[in-house]
């Protein structure tokens, strides 16, 4: 039997690839896979974590939202407009209508287009963090199915090899039947054991067709589906993280993103206003017999603060930002009851994987091969051989479990310290 365990891998850049390296990194999936390779596809091809990075591309967006200033007014408009009179022959300069031309634009105070620039920049780097947090449980969501694959690969060839077996005894069974040397209930044994094979390794199809579909939708390869093969491998021990999880880093920044929001909330109370600038023409006409001319004029528009001085805003403000830490504070704590949890699952599949491994595995062999021996030599009886081939069958079934068990262990850990460098590298 092969190892059923996978690599630790080396991640790719977070980067959105260009369009033609991602369509040939995301085309049909060819020969066995490693663990490696299935880790390059997903950060390319993974289709939930492509919404994270566009999630990431909206909200850089919404920070060059906020880095915009408010764009000037022009107001452009004609008056003392007399229809009985007519306007007059000539340019539009030399109408006898009166012209106004108004610019206006609006200054803001209180630090608010800063207070904005930086809520959008922390908004972004909790986005990035989002996304490394996507790519983190993708990833074990990925290595699970992975290792699920490798054990179902690993169980269907055992499967094969005792219908073989049950196969190859039930038909020698039946010719020593039918030369008279052993009775009919004895050769009846060998048959229905060997159907109860055959239904094992139907069973075993059908989990291998499952697994293949679970990680070939994580690998946007469900085209491949149908022959898709893993190669597996031990995973070597990795140093833990320093850093912070990508969950409780993205929680971090939106208390930072909220603390923004309070002080910009406090901002509003600071009154911003409108300077206004307008030239007023006005020719002469028969209703206006004072001559042509040209009139200037400047203007301060404020807001009287009547009906709210903005209270409501500096409330909700301050509710956002008790959630925001409220969600800081549950997201660290999932993240260390998790760490403890993931280790100590992770040291017990290893000592029971070697337990099985060092133990119990030979000792079912040992048991196996004198039952054989025994058999064959009319020593024990039929009912001793299925018992203990049963027996060998089981033993090897369970270690291809724990070897699974212990996969899916190991990428819990790795999970579960995952500070998302590895995503950034």
């Amino acid at each position: 039997m092969t190892d059923a365990f996978a690599v630790l891998v080396v991640g790719l850049p977070l980067a959105v690839a260009s369009p033609i390296a991602a369509a040939i990194a995301c085309g049909p999936l060819h020969g066995p896979l490693t663990l490696r390779a299935a880790e390059s596809r997903l950060q390319e091809c993974n289709r939930d974590v492509e919404a994270a990075r566009l999630a990431v591309a909206a909200a850089s967006a919404g920070l060059r939202i906020a880095r915009e200033r408010p764009n000037p007014t022009l107001e452009l408009g004609v008056s003392n407009v007399n229809p009985h009179v007519g306007v007059g022959a000539g340019s539009l300069r030399d109408k006898t209508i009166d012209a106004a031309a108004r610019l206006e634009q609006l200054v803001e105070r209180g630090g608010k287009p800063r207070l904005r620039e930086a809520q959008a920049r922390a908004l972004v780097a909790a986005a990035e963090s989002d996304a490394a947090e996507q790519l983190r449980e993708q990833r074990l969501a990925m290595r699970v199915a992975f290792f699920d694959l490798a054990a179902a690969q690993e169980k269907l060839a055992l499967q094969r090899e005792f219908r073989a077996l049950a196969e190859a005894s039930a038909d020698a069974s039946r010719r020593r039947f039918e030369s008279g040397e052993i009775a009919r209930v004895e050769s009846d044994r060998f048959r229905l054991d060997a159907v109860r094979a055959r239904n094992d390794e139907r069973q075993s199809e059908i989990d291998l067709a499952r697994a293949r579909a679970d990680l070939a939708t994580l690998l946007a390869a469900e085209s491949s589906a149908e022959a898709l093969e893993v190669v597996a491998a031990r995973p070597p021990e990795a140093p833990p993280a320093a850093g912070e999880r990508p969950d409780v880093r993205a929680a971090r920044r939106r208390v930072e993103a909220a603390e923004r929001g309070v002080e910009l909330a406090r901002a509003l109370a600071t009154r911003d206003f409108t300077v206004g600038l307008q030239a007023d023409h006005w020719p002469a006409s028969e209703t206006n017999l004072q001559g042509t001319g040209v009139s200037y004029s400047l203007s301060v528009t404020f807001p009287l603060e009547v009906s709210h001085a903005y209270e409501g805003e500096a409330a909700r403000a301050l509710a956002d930002l008790d959630s925001a830490r409220a969600a800081l504070e549950k997201a660290r704590a999932a993240a260390e009851a998790d760490a403890r949890i993931a280790d100590a699952q992770w040291r017990s599949a290893a000592e029971r994987l070697q337990r099985e491994e060092d133990e119990v595995a030979p000792a079912a062999h040992d048991v196996a091969r004198g039952a054989e021996f025994a058999y064959a030599h009319g020593a024990t009886g039929v009912l001793d051989l299925l018992d203990a081939r049963r027996s060998l069958k089981s033993v090897e079934l369970d270690e291809v479990q724990l070897r699974d068990d212990a996969g899916r262990a190991w990428a819990r850990r790795e999970a579960a310290r995952d500070d998302g460098t590895e995503a950034a590298r």
